[in-house]
């Protein structure tokens, strides 16, 4: 599944959220962290909004049965270095990816070429491996 649109359209952000959890509701198995997912979603959303704001692309793919989900922006970049303790509690800034390092199985930030940065966190969603997907 795939979403492109401007970081400041909060109701396409708001639809492509919705997709998105409805899909993994349909395809997950029985013990699939929805909650989790939707807060990856928001949080990774919202740092494009606040730190790089212009054109949005997620994207949501299944490796090796677990769900992956991919935001990329145009902005300038960053480096990160991996959070491993949790940030000053009473700061302005710097929870999110905290919060997506923690609650995914595992995370990632890239640069890729072209510029912006592309975040990618594994969620702690397995798919249904009862489910078969026939392309219509």
């Amino acid at each position: 599944m795939r979403w492109r649109f401007e970081s400041a359209d909060a109701s396409r952000a708001y639809d492509a959220r919705r997709d998105l959890l409805d899909y993994l509701a349909s395809h997950a198995d029985g013990h699939c962290d929805l909650d989790a997912a939707a807060m990856v979603f928001g949080e990774l959303v919202g740092n494009v909004v606040r730190h790089a704001p212009g054109p949005i692309a997620i994207e949501l793919s299944w490796d090796r049965g677990i769900a992956v989900l991919r935001v990329r922006d145009s902005g300038p970049g960053f480096e990160w270095e991996g959070a491993v303790s949790l940030p000053d509690p009473m700061a302005e800034s710097g929870r999110g990816l905290y919060i997506v390092y923690t609650v995914s199985q595992t995370m990632k930030v890239s640069r890729p070429p072209g510029g912006g940065t592309e975040v990618t966190a594994w969620l702690p969603i397995s798919l249904n491996f009862g489910f078969v997907h026939r392309a219509s």
